[in-house]
C-alpha cells in the first residue's frame, strides 16, 4: 500500500509541475519569435543577437527526471558563437527547487533498495537462528534451488510491488490526457522494468551475501543498512570532494582573470580607430572595429571552451568513479535509455556548435547578395554588414535532435556491465560460503 501511495502520490506531483513547465516553454518559444520577427527587419542583428535556447521538459520525465532540475538546461549563442551554458529556473521562487522528485526510478533506487535488503537480510541468518535450516537440508533439497527460490521469491515480491505502482501510474497518466502514451513510451516503460528487475537482484543478491555469512540476523541487517547507506547516501555526497581532489580545474575567477588580461592586451595593441563608428557602412575603420570585436570574440571563446571542456571532463571521471554505487549505475542506466539528463545536455551543446557555424553561414550568403554592405563581420554589431530586412521563415532555427537508440545503447551496454558482474559477484559469494556452510 505504501509503494502504491508513493507512485500516485509522484505521478500526480509529476503532472502539475509537467503541466507548469510545458507552459512556461511553449510561453517562452512564443516570446522567442515574436522578438526573432521584430529583429528580422536587420539581417545583421539576427545574427549578432545572443539568443537562448532552453531545453524542452520531457514527457517521460515520470519515469526518470534524469536529474535534469540541476543541469544546465539554457545555452546562448549568435551566429558566430557558442557562448555559455547556465540554469534557467522556471519555478517562481528557485529558493523551493528540489533536486530529486518521486519519479519511478527515483522510488525504486531510494526506498524499493531498501525494501530489498529488509526481505533478504535474514532470509538465511533467520532460518540459522531458528535452527530450520538443518529441518530443510535433512530433506534431500539441494542447496542451489534453496538458494535460488529465496532469490526468487524476493524480486517477485519487490518487482511486484514496482508493477503494480506503475500500472496505477499509467492509468493516472492515462486520464489526465497531459502525456502522449504511444508506442515509443511503452517501450521505455519496459526498458525501465527490466533495468529495474537488474537493479533490484544487486540488493536481493547484496542481502542473501550478508545473510550467508552471518549467523545471526542483526548483524546481517547491519551490513546490508552499511551498504545501502554506501550506495544511497556516501558516494553520491562525497563525490564533489572527490572530482576536486582527483580531478581538480581551475576556478571560474581564475579563468576570468586570465582572460581579462588577455582582452585588455587586444585592445591595447589594437591599431588606433579600433572603436570608431559612423552611420556610413563603408566608413574604413568599421573594418578595424570588425577586427577588433572579432579578436576579442575569439579570445573569450578560447578561455570559455577550454574551462567548459575541463567541466564536462571532471564531470565525466567522477561519474565512472561513483559507479561504485548501484544506485549511480541505475541512474546512467535510466539517463542514457531515456536520453535525457548530462548526455542530453551534452549532445544540444554540441548540437548548438555546429548550428552556429551552419547558421553564420547562411548570414554570411544573405550579407553577400548585399550591395549596399562591405562584408565586414562584426559579431557584436551591425556597423559592416547588411541591414536589409528577411522574412521569418528563412532564418534557421535550432532544434534538438534526440539521440540515436544506437548511440544511447554505447553508454547503456557499460553501466549494464557493471550492475551485471557485481550481480554475479555477490550471488556467487552467497553460493560459495553457503555451500560451506556447516548446518550441524
Amino acid at each position: 500500500i505504501l509503494v502504491i501511495v508513493v507512485f500516485i502520490v509522484g505521478t500526480i506531483s509529476f503532472l502539475s509541475s509537467y503541466s507548469d513547465l510545458d507552459k512556461n516553454y511553449a510561453q517562452f518559444e512564443s516570446i522567442q519569435l515574436s522578438e526573432l520577427t521584430e529583429r528580422a527587419k536587420n539581417v545583421s542583428d539576427v545574427a549578432n543577437f545572443m539568443d537562448s535556447y532552453i531545453i524542452a521538459p520531457r514527457d517521460n520525465g515520470v519515469i526518470a527526471d534524469c536529474k535534469e532540475s540541476v543541469l544546465p538546461n539554457q545555452i546562448t549563442y549568435s551566429a558566430y558563437n557558442v557562448f555559455d551554458f547556465n540554469i534557467r529556473h522556471n519555478s517562481t521562487n528557485p529558493l523551493l527547487k528540489r533536486t530529486d522528485s518521486l519519479t519511478w526510478a527515483f522510488i525504486i533506487s531510494m526506498f524499493l533498495s531498501f525494501v530489498t535488503l529488509l526481505f533478504s537480510f535474514d532470509a538465511i541468518s533467520g532460518e540459522k537462528e531458528d535452527r530450520t535450516l538443518a529441518l530443510v537440508f535433512s530433506n534431500p533439497v539441494p542447496r542451489r534451488t534453496f538458494l535460488l527460490s529465496k532469490l526468487c521469491s524476493i524480486i517477485t515480491v519487490i518487482f511486484g510491488m514496482a508493477v503494480m505502482g506503475m500500472l496505477i501510474s499509467l492509468l493516472i497518466l492515462a486520464f489526465s490526457g497531459k502525456v502522449q502514451l504511444n508506442a515509443g513510451f511503452f517501450m521505455e516503460v519496459f526498458c525501465f522494468a527490466v533495468i529495474s528487475l537488474l537493479f533490484m537482484l544487486v540488493f536481493a543478491s547484496f542481502g542473501l551475501l550478508s545473510s550467508a555469512v552471518t549467523r545471526q540476523s542483526n548483524v546481517s541487517l547491519l551490513i546490508s543498512l552499511c551498504f545501502w547507506l554506501f550506495s544511497a547516501v556516501v558516494i553520491p555526497n562525497t563525490s564533489v570532494f572527490w572530482a576536486n581532489k582527483l580531478f581538480p580545474i581551475p576556478t571560474a575567477d581564475e579563468v576570468n582573470r586570465t582572460m581579462e588580461q588577455e582582452l585588455e592586451d587586444i585592445n591595447k595593441n589594437a591599431p588606433e580607430g579600433s572603436w570608431s563608428s559612423s552611420g556610413d557602412p563603408f566608413y574604413p575603420r568599421h573594418e578595424l572595429r570588425a577586427n577588433n570585436q572579432t579578436n576579442l570574440m575569439n579570445a573569450r571563446k578560447r578561455h570559455k571552451d577550454a574551462y567548459y571542456q575541463q567541466m564536462f571532463q571532471q564531470f565525466e571521471k567522477t561519474r565512472r568513479l561513483s559507479l561504485m554505487s548501484p544506485i549511480a549505475q541505475f541512474d546512467y542506466i535510466n539517463e542514457a535509455f531515456l536520453g535525457g539528463g548530462y548526455l542530453r545536455f551534452q549532445k544540444n551543446w554540441n548540437d548548438l556548435h555546429i548550428f552556429q557555424t551552419q547558421f553564420l553561414q547562411w548570414f554570411k550568403d544573405v550579407d553577400a547578395k548585399d550591395e549596399k554592405s562591405p562584408h565586414w563581420y562584426n559579431p557584436y554589431e551591425n556597423y559592416s554588414t547588411s541591414r536589409q530586412p528577411i522574412a521569418v521563415d528563412q532564418i534557421p532555427r535550432y532544434q534538438e535532435q534526440l539521440a540515436p537508440f544506437m548511440e544511447r545503447l554505447q553508454f547503456i551496454i557499460s553501466y549494464l556491465v557493471v550492475m551485471v558482474i557485481m550481480i554475479v559477484v555477490f550471488f556467487g559469494l552467497c553460493f560459495y560460503f553457503f555451500v560451506r556452510y556447516d548446518v550441524r
